[in-house]
């Protein structure tokens, strides 16, 4: 039996482990090519030889760790401690309860840039200071054109990975891989012919499914009128969360229901004391579709 993109995989994390001390590993790739089953296969091995796993869902698009809109951090503690339900291992990333939330704003990194890289950098300093002993980061599908190249290489150089690990379909990776230079080790892969393609449809479906689940224990909560609201936001509209003391991350986000002069009311989830509001792109409808 010849060696498998599985086994080449193992081997390199692995090998990373034992040569780098808090090694972060990136995911590179476009849509559906296998970015989030290659990082859950990852910690689910790191788990089984008692290793403590950092994960950063990057994927703002295709949330699982944590809601669309939104970078998330989450941890796993190794062996009888594992990331999924009741410590075992994990089949799906949004089994992965996140530590932290970091607002973006949107499901298209396209259109929050700065906010993807500022959240992006939190996560990872964030991540650093539950020492960890692997981070690994699952980013968004978003890499063919000038821009998204650029967002690319300045994602990648403020995480600074020891491993990336791109996955391509075709050649879509070229581009950034040629202007990534020879300076950071490198593992390139090709899709397995088993990976399922999405529709768009397929992946606002998805989104509505993440939505929720984190809106499932959310209750209404009003809020005097006193409390910064940025912009002129919409009934509906998705919106974060902030207390006075997040340092890049947000306490989660809720949905507008109402403002007037007296109060404003929001459907969310979180508990905590909240001080400010910070709109998304997105509205959400009650049955929690996205609506632009």
């Amino acid at each position: 039996m010849g060696i498998t993109d599985s086994d080449i995989v193992v081997r390199a994390v692995l090998d990373i482990l034992n040569r780098t001390h808090q090694p972060l590993i990136y995911m590179l790739g476009c849509t559906d090519v296998g970015k989030t089953h290659t990082v859950t296969r990852i910690a689910n091995m790191c788990c089984v030889h008692n290793q403590k796993v950092a994960i950063i869902d990057a994927d703002i698009g295709q949330s699982d760790i944590g809601p669309p809109c939104c970078i998330g951090m989450g941890m796993g503690m190794g062996m009888g401690m594992g990331m999924g339900k009741d410590g075992g291992r994990i089949r799906k990333l949004y089994e992965i309860p996140p530590r932290k939330l970091y607002f973006a704003g949107d499901t298209s990194p396209a259109s929050c840039i700065e906010a993807c890289l500022h959240g992006i950098a939190a996560a990872v300093r964030d991540a650093k200071a539950l020492n960890p002993d692997i981070i690994l980061v699952d980013s968004t599908g978003w890499v063919e054109g000038e821009e998204a190249c650029n967002f690319k290489l300045r994602e990648i150089a403020t995480v600074q990975p020891a491993l990336i690990i791109a996955i391509e379909r075709d050649s879509e990776l070229s581009e950034i891989i040629q202007r990534l230079g020879g300076n950071l080790s490198l593992l390139r892969l090709r899709v397995d012919e088993r990976v399922v393609q999405r529709t768009r449809n397929d992946r606002r479906r998805m989104r509505t499914a993440s939505y929720r689940r984190y809106f499932r224990n959310a209750r209404y909560r009003s809020f005097a009128s006193a409390i910064i609201i940025e912009g002129q936001p919409e009934v509906g509209t998705l919106v974060g969360l902030f207390g006075n003391n997040n340092n890049g991350s947000c306490l989660g986000i809720g949905i507008l229901r109402s403002v007037n002069e007296d109060s404003v009311e929001i459907f969310t989830p979180v508990e905590e004391p909240v001080s400010r509001i910070k709109p998304a792109r997105v509205k959400l409808t009650e049955q929690y579709e996205e609506q632009r």
